[in-house]
């Protein structure tokens, strides 16, 4: 039955004889024509001495699987789809902090993307200003602030450019000083207390 229903959907939808059918699975006409026929076999078991039974039995297996993996790529087809048009709301670094998801899985912010994300994760922490005031004192320890530094160039879409801005403008040179420092021999470098007030915000 489950044969006869695959032949009549074939010629239904795609206009496949049945003679081509029959060739597709290696089986002679005679022996198909014995199987497809109910009077053939007292005992249904007995069918299964007919090759085209097992011939049948692959050709619908493989069927089956191919439904299934189209079924499949369909679905993650669409959930693709989905995240890209809603990923673009959640920002690389929200969604580590939320843990969620493997990396590998998930969409890759583009470039453009990424850089935007960037500017305006600067935006809000320079929103929440604590001042750049005399009163300011720095608690961190150089260290801890270049590993802080390090850390934040490391985010998407992230630059040195920006976080030179970021940091009141100050420039390259200082900020390669700073890193490269050992200890505490950086602690007169503008990028000390400007890193360590841009981390508090």
């Amino acid at each position: 039955n489950e044969l006869q229903r695959y032949i009549d959907d074939q010629k239904a939808t795609y206009g496949t004889t049945q003679i081509s059918i029959v060739k597709s699975i290696g089986v002679s006409r005679n022996s198909f024509r014995r199987f497809m026929d109910p009077k053939t076999y007292k005992n249904q078991w007995s069918a299964v001495e007919n090759r085209t039974y097992w011939a049948a039995a692959r050709l619908l297996e493989r069927v089956k699987h191919e439904k299934q993996e189209a079924k499949k790529k369909a679905t993650k087809k669409k959930r693709k789809a989905e995240s890209d048009t809603v990923g673009g709301a959640e920002s690389g670094f929200e969604k580590k902090a939320k843990g969620g998801g493997d990396q590998d899985d998930a969409a890759k912010l583009s470039k453009a993307q990424a850089k935007h994300e960037a500017v305006e994760l600067i935006h809000r922490i320079l929103s929440t200003n604590i001042g750049r005031d005399d009163a300011v004192v720095v608690y961190d320890t150089c260290p801890q602030i270049v590993t802080k530094i390090k850390s934040f160039l490391r985010r998407d879409g992230m630059t040195k450019a920006l976080l030179l801005d970021a940091l009141g403008g100050v420039n390259s040179n200082s900020l390669n000083r700073f890193l490269a420092g050992k200890k505490q021999d950086q602690c007169g470098n503008v990028c000390y207390r400007e890193g360590y007030v841009f981390f508090e915000n």
